[in-house]
């Protein structure tokens, strides 16, 4: 089986205004930063920040952003590389959480509609691709009989379906709030109860 096959369907997204799909794929992409690439840590951040404070902005890229969103996928693209012939999981797995955001950062010029969701679903779908490739390079320990590759795809889709009805339920208070990736982070665990043993200490 694929990512797509428990991926986030649009419908699913109904209860979201277009702040709220953007601050889904703010928390997706919180959600993988265990796996960032150490040369990306700054931008990362800087990007973290921006797609969080423009979620509440009209649709438009600010030329900042469109530099960030290059920067950081090229960043994910060389630690993949690097890694190509020595660990090349955790390669794989740094350019996607990178893609998670960059593709989010690129959805800022969407206004709400189909295009935006779709945009939506595909950062969460790099996420998930974390978890596809930890499982299928057997570092996801499951009990026996149990699928590595579910396991691990069906938490982090849980944890994904999780924040829609609480980002819907906190937006007004996530706009006014002054810190607020800080409360959009603490809104809800990014992990259902705690984070599984496959995600690195961050």
């Amino acid at each position: 089986m694929t990512v797509r096959n428990w991926a986030l369907k649009t419908g699913e997204l109904k209860p979201l205004s277009r702040a709220g799909l953007l601050l889904l794929s703010v928390r997706s992409a919180m959600r993988v930063e265990p796996w960032v690439p150490p040369a990306a840590t700054a931008l990362w951040r800087e990007g973290i920040d921006d797609l969080t404070a423009t979620a509440f902005k009209k649709p438009g890229r600010s030329r900042r952003a469109i530099t960030l969103a290059r920067e950081l996928a090229d960043l994910g693209a060389t630690a993949c590389n690097q890694l190509s012939t020595i660990d090349e999981p955790l390669g794989r797995c740094m350019d996607y959480a990178v893609l998670t955001l960059t593709t989010a950062i690129e959805a800022t010029n969407l206004d709400v509609g189909p295009e935006l969701k779709r945009a939506v679903i595909d950062s969460a779908k790099f996420s998930s691709s974390i978890a596809a490739v930890l499982a299928h390079a057997k570092r996801v320990v499951v009990p026996k009989g149990d699928d590595p590759i579910e396991v691990a795809c069906l938490t982090i889709w849980n944890a994904i379906r999780a924040d829609i009805p609480t980002i819907a339920s906190v937006l007004s208070e996530l706009e006014a709030a002054k810190g607020q990736v800080d409360r959009l982070r603490n809104i809800a665990p990014l992990w259902i109860d705690v984070p599984p043993a496959w995600v690195p200490h961050h």
